[in-house]
């Protein structure tokens, strides 16, 4: 018999807007992803300012955070904005664990777009 995964695939994205490095992310973000999106925004982190969104992303563990505060506290010199939505397990991940608190999140692009200008 065969047997078939259905493994959630991640798409991440990356785009310039305004001298803001957007990165966007759709799917989930867990293990088999994270070496990805760090060269994505080890990349994204030169410009200074990035917009890291993840309106969305349906899942993040663990790894996923860890990933997105690495790349805040990398960002000494710039700034990085994470645009989350209002509801769903991302937006729970960020409230549950305190990021809320520690990054600077907005439930909108434009707001995000805005704040790094």
């Amino acid at each position: 018999m065969r047997s078939e995964l259905n493994i959630p695939a991640l798409s991440i994205a990356s785009s310039e807007q305004d001298g803001v490095q957007v990165v966007t992310l759709q799917g989930e973000l867990d293990l088999r992803g994270v070496g990805e999106l760090e060269t994505v925004l080890a990349v994204a982190g030169e410009s200074g300012r990035v917009c890291l969104n993840l309106s969305e992303l349906r899942f993040i563990d663990s790894t996923g955070l860890a990933t997105v505060i690495r790349a805040h506290q990398a960002g000494s010199g710039g700034r990085l904005v994470v645009v989350c939505s209002t509801d769903g397990a991302v937006r729970r991940a960020f409230e549950t664990t305190g990021l809320m608190t520690l990054l600077s999140v907005t439930s909108e692009r434009g707001a995000a777009l805005q704040e790094l200008g």
